[in-house]
């Protein structure tokens, strides 16, 4: 199965309208179809999310060749995934869907558009959906050769005093099982195979990019519309100028 294939079976893309100006950054895809513009947000995730990953991509041998050829084999999402991050997004709940025509409601056509097309870049080359996840291509090349070699380590969030295991981030040489992490990866605690594949709990919603609002109508599907304040007079993100 191919990254479009993946992208489509997730978002649906479909459509025949053209895509023009597709352009891909971190947290955000934007596109002109016809005379609309089309923002499509995600999530990013932080940099302990991604060495994790990256973690787990270095600690198998296929995978690690492959992303240090600069190539993202279509079953990496497989491994994203356990992780419980969504490198090709679940469904439209978990994306900021805009678009400027007048269609409100629903998802209309300019936004399948869009995401096939994505799809399509993706095929060419995978590490867009890295790039719109929150990392470039090279950085994550950078990474898993690192924690392959044992010369970066692997990020873990900050723990607050009184937290379990509050001990300090230990440098300890001593080899990982390789199934769970790259030889010589370090942690701040023993990190077992059911710890580190575990998923995590849901990503909050996306933040909007600044000036998205000036660019777009708000047409956000799912959950996200909650988190979304209402068009204002005041500053802020979603705001337009009267």
């Amino acid at each position: 199965m191919s990254w479009s294939d993946l992208v489509s079976k997730a978002l649906g893309a479909s459509g025949g309208a053209p895509v023009e100006r597709l352009r891909v950054r971190a947290g955000e895809a934007l596109a002109r179809v016809g005379e609309h513009e089309v923002s499509l947000i995600r999530t990013v995730w932080p940099d302990p999310e991604w060495s994790r990953v990256c973690a787990a991509l270095a600690s198998q041998p296929m995978f690690r060749a492959r992303v240090l050829a600069g190539e993202l084999p279509e079953e990496t999402a497989r491994v994203f995934a356990l992780l419980g991050l969504d490198l090709v997004p679940e469904g439209w709940d978990g994306l900021v869907a805009t678009c400027s025509c007048d269609r409100w409601r629903g998802r209309c056509r300019h936004l399948s558009a869009v995401a096939r097309a994505l799809g399509e870049e993706a095929d060419r080359d995978p590490f867009v959906l890295t790039r719109w996840a929150g990392l470039e291509k090279r950085s994550v090349i950078e990474l898993v050769e690192g924690i392959a070699a044992g010369t970066k380590t692997l990020e873990v969030p900050d723990r607050k005093s009184g937290d379990e295991d509050d001990s300090p981030l230990s440098h300890e040489e001593e080899d990982v099982s390789p199934d769970v992490l790259a030889s010589r990866a370090r942690t701040s605690s023993p990190l077992s195979p059911h710890a580190f594949w575990s998923a995590l709990a849901p990503p909050s919603p996306p933040v909007l990019p600044e000036g998205a609002g000036d660019r777009v109508k708000a047409a956000a599907p799912g959950h996200i519309a909650d988190e979304l304040p209402g068009f204002t007079s005041s500053p802020g993100p979603l705001s337009r100028s009267k």
